[in-house]
């Protein structure tokens, strides 16, 4: 595949996506785990749980070429899931439930090195503070993949622990306490 080079981000749109795109949204997930080098950096998503982020008070934040979806951010506030990062960090109560999970962030390979990446984990961190003020949003890197974890770090999580996760795969868990501020604007 050929990389998108001379498209601007300012061209692309960013939105939330709607529940009838969740075939979209599995297609270019399997599309990229597919063309992945390092399978074990990504943790395949089931349709099930991506269905969830679909529901408030989560969401699913996607950026479209067009009308085609090429990359999305998923976030979601998960409660005694044992999905819940927190609970992996042996937190337990009011605690968890504050806690907001980055769970994908996925970008088509043609469009990598315009940002997106960060421009999702930025707008995701901006909808849990504004769903749920004083937040802790907590993600999960593979730490030999150095682009999003250098990403995910830049956008201010640090690292709190490592864990096997996700059927054996090492991982490290990251966490930002987000601040309340209002949000003009809504995420459209």
């Amino acid at each position: 595949m050929d990389k998108i080079s001379k498209k601007k981000r300012e061209e692309l749109e960013i939105r939330t996506c709607k529940e009838a795109e969740l075939d979209e949204l599995m297609l270019l997930q399997e599309n990229i785990y597919k063309a992945m080098e390092q399978p074990d950096w990504f943790a395949v998503t089931s349709r099930d749980e991506n269905k969830r982020f679909f529901k408030e008070p989560n969401v699913v934040i996607g950026v479209y070429d067009q009308d085609k979806l090429i990359a999305y951010g998923t976030i979601g506030f998960l409660g005694d899931s044992p999905d819940n990062l927190g609970q992996d960090l042996g937190w337990t109560g009011e605690k968890v439930h504050r806690c907001a999970v980055l769970d994908t962030i996925v970008v088509d390979s043609r469009y990598r090195g315009l940002g997106l990446q960060r421009e999702l984990i930025r707008r995701c961190v901006e909808y849990a503070a504004k769903k749920k003020p004083g937040c802790t949003v907590l993600a999960t890197v593979s730490p030999d993949n150095i682009y999003s974890l250098r990403n995910v770090q830049a956008e201010g999580f640090k690292i709190l622990a490592r864990k096997e996760k996700y059927g054996g795969k090492e991982r490290y868990i990251l966490g930002k306490g987000v601040i309340t501020w209002d949000l003009d604007e809504e995420i459209s």
